[in-house]
């Protein structure tokens, strides 16, 4: 199948998904259909066609880039567009457009759970979760068994009580007054802790004499024997002979 005729039928499968409203199968052939013009040689119809498909898919992954052209530069779209190339072939292609023009509903390819999608995220495999218990249920199975966490220590015995021995009876007085009354017995008072001896306290050091203390000792003496010497020589001086 030459190009343009593989161009032409990309473009129809386009145009089948979008009347049924399938967007995500119309955007994978008109990515396909894209290339297919691009490959042959007529770039202006691979951007018409990348602009009618952000027209429908203003989030798609062709959104950041400024034409198809820079687009195929980027690996991640190289991979995504050779994976779509994988899963719809030329003749692939073809009969799946017979069949939807026949109205037999077309298979989806086997692979097509391992295809980017055009968030450029890869699909997972889908797990079948099935409504059975993991593990049949046996009704001769034996009642589970508790265990304690920890041994519990045996009960021990209540300590017995020693009966409490009684105060002896006082024989009545001998003036018959009053019956016999229980005399209890004076226990010493308890001794009274001995006060602690007093421990003298140290005398405070004596000041030391300052220096030169002594030298103003003499001079007072000496000033008070002149005094002295003075007022005797001035009260002796009437009875003393002139020379």
């Amino acid at each position: 199948m030459d190009i343009l005729t593989t161009l032409q039928v990309y473009k129809e499968l386009a145009d089948w998904y979008e009347r049924q409203g399938q967007a995500a199968m119309r955007d994978r052939f008109l990515i396909l259909a894209a290339e297919a013009a691009f490959s042959s040689g007529n770039p202006e119809e691979a951007e018409r066609l990348r602009q009618r498909l952000l027209q429908g898919n203003p989030h798609h992954m062709l959104k950041p880039f400024s034409s198809f052209a820079q687009a195929l530069q980027s690996t991640n779209i190289q991979i995504y567009i050779h994976d779509l190339q994988v899963n719809y072939p030329p003749e692939t292609a073809e009969a799946l457009l017979h069949d939807l023009r026949r109205g037999t509903p077309a298979a989806a390819p086997a692979n097509e759970g391992d295809t980017l999608l055009e968030t450029g995220a890869q699909i997972n495999p889908i797990i079948e979760i099935r409504d059975e218990p993991t593990r049949p249920s046996d009704p001769a199975t034996e009642p589970l068994s508790v265990y304690p966490l920890r041994e519990e220590p045996p009960a021990q015995p209540a300590p017995s009580r020693r009966p409490i021995p009684r105060p002896p009876l006082v024989p009545p007085d001998k003036g018959g007054k009053g019956g016999a009354q229980p005399r209890l017995r004076s226990q010493p008072a308890p001794p009274r802790p001995a006060a602690p001896a007093s421990v003298p306290l140290p005398l405070p050091p004596e000041p030391a004499a300052p220096a030169g203390a002594w030298l103003t000792l003499i001079l007072f003496g000496m000033t008070v024997t002149a005094g002295i010497a003075l007022a005797f020589y001035t009260l002796a001086r009437p009875f003393l002979p002139v020379p």
